[in-house]
């Protein structure tokens, strides 16, 4: 049961991470706190990242 939670979270990250991207590439969203879709872009690649990590490392499970 544990494997099923982390391989849902890596997918939850990497669903999020591109959506923020797609956001900040379209420049109709910024992050919040900032006026900038960069920063929105960087945050949302980090954060894709982090899901592509995840998946991979419980690949093997």
């Amino acid at each position: 049961m544990e494997y099923a939670a982390e391989m849902k979270s890596g997918v939850w990250n990497l669903g999020f991470g591109l959506v923020a991207v797609a956001a900040g590439a379209s420049g109709q969203f910024t992050l919040l706190g900032t006026s900038s879709s960069t920063l929105l872009i960087v945050a949302g690649s980090l954060v894709t990242a982090l899901g592509v990590f995840q998946l991979w490392k419980n690949r093997g499970r």
